[in-house]
């Protein structure tokens, strides 16, 4: 068996290390985080005893682990909302477990919402021949590039006129919108798949919504579920969108604002604050870690052989 000797240039070589340096320098800041939440405030920040020499360990690897800065980074991490009980102005509590529940809710309907109207309206400007559809496109792009500020107060009268405002049924319709680079995705996506799909089809007597449903949408499905995986990820780090248009419904988000910038005194040190971090992280990296093959799909698609 002959054997193949294979050279490496001397630009693999320093791709390899300049890549090597970044990963480094990607990996080192996460786990000197997760090593900090570990450390007890006293080890991290100040001497251990007095009369010691042994000064914080800030950059170490901790003399002695604990838990105690999850404890209380959980037990702090609670929003107060004055709300209308029984015609009074009480105080409600929404801990971790509730706010989690709140931005699962918010996430994942308006990332539904935005990706479903998306993919509708760039399959209806991208598969059916008409005058209008050249419109749509056209008018997505102008709506890209015009800046619209000061919609905020429209918005919100309107919602509470309709009876939406606050609401998760009203936030997932307010989201539902195709005026996104979203939209442009699913046209070049659904461009590129040739029209003798539906021709074979429509020769077979499928209608328009089977054509649409069981043949060229599931040839986009990886395009698909990417752009709801990057919604859901971008949807959960919001705060202030909730805040504004679900303000009886606090997200982890907003919970993760407060707990950054709160006077407490129990959650004003790093190892503590730190241990917040993690914990509003926890959901979201279990998301990806579920779903992150759906990131690293194939957007092309094959031809008809004859």
């Amino acid at each position: 068996m002959r054997k193949t000797n294979k050279k490496v240039s001397a630009l693999a070589i320093v791709l390899g290390v300049v890549l090597g340096l970044y990963v480094i320098s990607l990996i080192l800041p996460l786990l000197w985080m997760l090593l900090t939440t570990l450390k007890s405030v006293s080890e991290y920040e100040f001497m251990e005893m007095p009369n010691s020499d042994r000064l914080g360990n800030m950059l170490w690897w901790p003399r002695g682990i604990t838990f105690n800065n999850y404890a209380t980074a959980y037990k702090y991490f609670y929003i107060d909302i004055d709300v209308i009980h029984n015609g009074q102005l009480a105080t409600a509590r929404f801990n971790i477990f509730q706010q989690f529940i709140n931005s699962i809710l918010y996430s994942l309907g308006c990332a539904a919402a935005v990706t479903v109207t998306s993919l509708m309206m760039g399959y209806a400007a991208a598969r059916f021949k008409y005058k209008f559809s050249k419109f749509i496109y056209a008018f997505v792009l102008v709506a890209l590039s015009l800046p619209i500020v000061g919609s905020m107060p429209s918005e919100i009268a309107t919602a509470q006129k309709l009876g939406i405002f606050d609401t998760f049924g009203g936030i997932w319709i307010m989201r539902a919108s195709f005026l996104n680079t979203y939209f442009l995705i699913f046209y070049a996506q659904f461009k590129m798949i040739p029209m003798d799909y539906t021709e074979a089809a429509k020769i077979d007597g499928a209608n328009p919504l089977t054509i649409m449903l069981k043949i060229i949408v599931p040839l986009a499905a990886g395009t698909t579920s990417t752009i709801f995986v990057l919604n859901f990820i971008a949807l959960w780090n919001d705060f202030q969108i909730p805040m504004v248009y679900l303000p009886s419904h606090p997200v982890a988000a907003y919970g993760m604002y407060r707990f950054q910038n709160t006077a407490i005194v129990e959650i004003a040190h790093t190892p503590t604050r730190l241990a917040g971090i993690c914990l509003m992280a926890l959901p979201i990296v279990v998301f990806y870690g579920i779903f992150n093959k759906k990131l690293n799909v194939n957007l092309s698609v094959g031809g008809i052989k004859g």
